[in-house]
């Protein structure tokens, strides 16, 4: 079969999980020999200077909700064989505008997150995100295929919000670059909680939202340094940052926590922390956990709904304890903290299972898949 055509719908380069995702599979498919672009909603020239060698073509629209006569237009001018929306509202767009179009090209959906958790927690207060699953039902059935990054991912779909999309469904983790995050992992830190190696580190990176479940992170890093001198750093920004600190402040431990906001290489804090801990009430396939073990650090998850199981191997890799249980997660990091034995086999653990995710190993996953949705009969509807 020749190669095909790929391109990746998605918002924006500025950062973060979806810029990390789409460029390294753009990548890795480059490598691979394979025609691809990376479509966005906008970005400045600033912006697509820093990626050099992606092929970005901006859609010049400021909103998801703009985009489809844009990306209409795109499908008839560049006429992918395969078009990858992602995150899940631009599997909506996608779809509409392959149909619009009048093109060949095949979708592939991607689901990114628990959906049902998404919308009805997270953004319970947004009235056009809590009812995208309902536009999601009687769209999906029209995509060509789907992955979910996480076992999780699809069960939600197919038996949470009852989408009976009767299309091939696979399951593929995130991609990382590991030699890029080996690399930057090496920068210097500064702060003084990394010059002495007496008081353990603890690091988490997430956004300050509901699904991260720092308020209970917390809550247990203040149980567990009750036994043993600890600190916390939490990197990442959010809407929950005042509460966090007002929490912080209440337990006592507001000398013992540090949230400096977004860095932009937090590999550095991971590679050189003691534990890194994601107590998340829900994930679909976190990169930073992934990067986390890629840097080589002991890691500590939630048995929560989404992929954190999955890249773990159910604690194979890494430890599981119990999510919305602080008691059960104070024990957790105490457990890893005070055996060196334990950390350093958990080190060793995570190194090796974060080869798995190595962004060519991935993008070629993603081909095969693509490659078996291009030679099946347009009428097939089956669920693999």
């Amino acid at each position: 079969m020749s190669t095909p055509k790929v391109a990746i719908l998605t918002h924006d380069i500025s950062g973060g999980t979806f810029t990390n995702l789409c460029t390294a599979l753009i990548r890795g498919w480059q490598k691979l020999g394979i025609d691809c672009h990376l479509v966005i909603l906008d970005a400045s020239d600033e912006e697509i200077s820093r990626f050099p060698d992606i092929p970005i073509v901006s859609l010049k629209v400021k909103r998801t909700a703009f985009s489809l006569f844009s990306t209409v237009k795109y499908l008839k001018e560049y006429q992918p064989d395969l078009l990858l929306p992602m995150p899940w509202y631009f599997n909506i767009v996608a779809v509409w505008a392959k149909y619009l179009s009048g093109n060949k090209t095949k979708v592939i959906l991607g689901e990114h997150n628990i959906i049902s958790l998404e919308a009805s927690v997270e953004h319970r207060d947004k009235l056009h995100l809590r009812f995208l699953p309902i536009l999601m039902r009687y769209t999906y059935p029209f995509g060509d295929g789907l992955v979910g990054v996480s076992k999780d991912t699809i069960t939600d779909l197919v038996e949470t919000l009852k989408i009976a999309a009767k299309i091939p469904m696979q399951v593929i983790l995130n991609p990382i670059n590991a030699t890029l995050v080996e690399e930057l992992a090496k920068e210097p830190i500064t702060h003084h909680w990394f010059q002495d190696s007496e008081i353990p580190v603890i690091v988490t990176a997430a956004r300050l939202a509901k699904q991260k479940q720092l308020d209970g992170l917390i809550q247990a890093f203040a149980q567990m340094v009750k036994v043993t001198p600890a600190r916390l750093l939490i990197l990442g920004e959010g809407p929950l940052r005042t509460e966090l600190e007002d929490l912080c402040k209440n337990l006592g431990v507001e000398d013992s926590v540090w949230m400096p906001g977004y860095d932009s290489n937090p590999y550095r804090y991971m590679a050189n922390c003691d534990l890194f801990v994601l107590a998340s009430a829900w994930e679909g396939c976190p990169i930073a956990l992934e990067e986390a073990m890629g840097c080589g650090a002991a890691v500590l998850v939630t048995d929560a709904p989404g992929g954190m199981k999955d890249i773990v191997d159910y604690g194979k890799y890494g430890v599981v304890v119990p999510t919305g249980n602080p008691e059960a997660l104070a024990q957790g990091m105490l457990k890893i903290l005070t055996q060196p034995d334990l950390k350093q086999h958990y080190r060793e653990q995570a190194k090796q299972r974060s080869q798995d995710f190595d962004y060519l190993k991935i993008s070629q996953q993603y081909l095969d898949f693509c490659q078996s949705i291009l030679a099946a009969p347009s009428s097939q509807k089956e669920v693999v």
